[in-house]
């Protein structure tokens, strides 16, 4: 039987550059004076000017922000999916992608408890917290 290895976050080096407003979303200090981030295999490595971290070595890729603003992800604390996008209580589908574009980039989810027919044996939850869990880990919104 082959096991399916998580992707993991992006190898390498990335350069944000040409950021005309970096928000900290931190109360305290909201704006950040930079105009530059560069991620490390996936991670923030460093917040600063552009010359400055361009300096740090060369990039994989480069993204030029002009000018735009960037600033944390928000969270949305009370979600309701059930397989990928799809979530039966608002019948909707493709509304994770319209979250994203709106600025939210992570969701917690209050479970899969509005499939209409949701098993109440534990044999049934347990398999469809199994589905619920690849179909999720399948899914891109987005891309």
């Amino acid at each position: 039987m082959a096991v399916e290895q998580a992707a993991g976050p992006a190898k390498g080096r990335t350069l944000v550059r040409n950021i005309g407003l970096l928000l900290s979303g931190d109360l305290a200090l909201p704006v950040l004076e930079a105009d530059a981030i560069l991620i490390e295999d996936g991670r923030i490595a460093a917040i600063g000017r552009g010359a400055d971290l361009a300096g740090r070595g060369p990039a994989g890729s480069v993204i030029d922000a002009h000018g735009g603003a960037v600033s944390p992800g928000l969270v949305d604390s009370h979600v309701h999916p059930v397989f990928g996008d799809w979530t039966p209580r608002q019948n909707q589908i493709g509304w994770v992608e319209s979250f994203l574009n709106g600025g939210v980039t992570t969701m917690i989810s209050a479970g899969e408890v509005h499939l209409p027919g949701r098993p109440k044996d534990i044999v049934g939850l347990k398999a469809l917290a199994i589905t619920a869990q690849r179909a999720f880990f399948n899914a891109r919104p987005a891309g």
